[in-house]
């Protein structure tokens, strides 16, 4: 799915995270600012609560907004000045870090326990969301977060087998990227189901660049502040302004998701 996009839409050849760590890349693409502006150094780092974000921008505009996944700026605790919640999302079910598969999330504050593969989990909830806010008639933004891949590595079953033939160590790692594009899959088929596709911006992104050098886009891997670290997947979706395949050489960063989008 992932390569499906890829070959039909913008494909970024040159997408940078603001960081090659996650909580700093969420953070730029929340707030259009450098990690350093908004003072998230590294991970585990919060948002400050005097932040703009996107969502509180486009609540602003009439957009109805919901946060599905890994949150990673904050608790995600009710009452917490930094959560999805208190950071403009109206619907939210999010985790305070990574998640794994079978996770207990946050739904508006409350703690439930949740079943399934990790990724699945997140589509899911955001698809409800937008078929919500299809059958009212209002505009939306979802922000998608996946957990995957992340370590400790637990493919689920149906995906890890996909790949016996390799190492139970790689066998893991496959199989929770063929969640995640399974997923995200499920993601673009629902957008084609609600007759949105053509004036519905999808634009995927990865906050961290790879964790084997062999698979990044340059020197190093996360972590480091080299190609490898920062140099990530870029796809941007939104047929009735980017018609057929296009491919761009031009630098741009997850803080730049922000600003275009307004």
């Amino acid at each position: 799915h992932f390569d499906a996009a890829a070959e039909s839409s913008l494909r970024f050849d040159r997408f940078y995270a603001a960081c090659p760590v996650c909580t700093p890349t969420r953070g730029s693409v929340m707030t259009g600012r450098h990690p350093n502006r908004f003072g998230a150094f590294t991970w585990g780092h919060a948002l400050r609560p005097q932040e703009i974000t996107v969502a509180e921008a486009l609540k602003k505009a009439g957009y109805a907004t919901g946060h599905f996944g890994k949150w990673h700026l904050g608790s995600v605790r009710k009452g917490s000045p930094v959560n999805p919640g208190t950071s403009g999302f109206d619907r939210w079910l999010s985790a305070p870090n990574f998640y794994d598969n079978d996770p207990i999330l946050s739904r508006e504050g409350t703690a439930v326990q949740m079943k399934g593969e990790s990724s699945e989990i997140a589509a899911d909830a955001a698809i409800d969301f937008m078929r919500v806010q299809v059958k009212a008639g209002g505009p939306f933004l979802a922000v998608v977060w996946f957990g995957s891949p992340h370590g400790p590595h637990r493919a689920s079953e149906k995906f890890r087998k996909m790949y016996a033939d390799l190492d139970k160590k790689k066998q893991h790692f496959y199989g929770e990227m063929t969640g995640m594009d399974y997923a995200f899959g499920k993601l673009r088929g629902e957008i084609d189901r609600l007759g949105i596709r053509e004036n519905t911006i999808l634009w995927y992104c990865s906050d961290n660049g790879g964790l084997d050098p062999k698979t990044t886009g340059g020197r190093g891997k996360k972590g480091q502040v080299y190609e490898g670290g920062l140099r990530v997947p870029g796809i941007l979706e939104w047929p009735a302004a980017i018609p057929g395949h296009r491919v761009t050489d031009v630098p741009c960063v997850t803080s730049d998701i922000y600003p275009t989008l307004l």
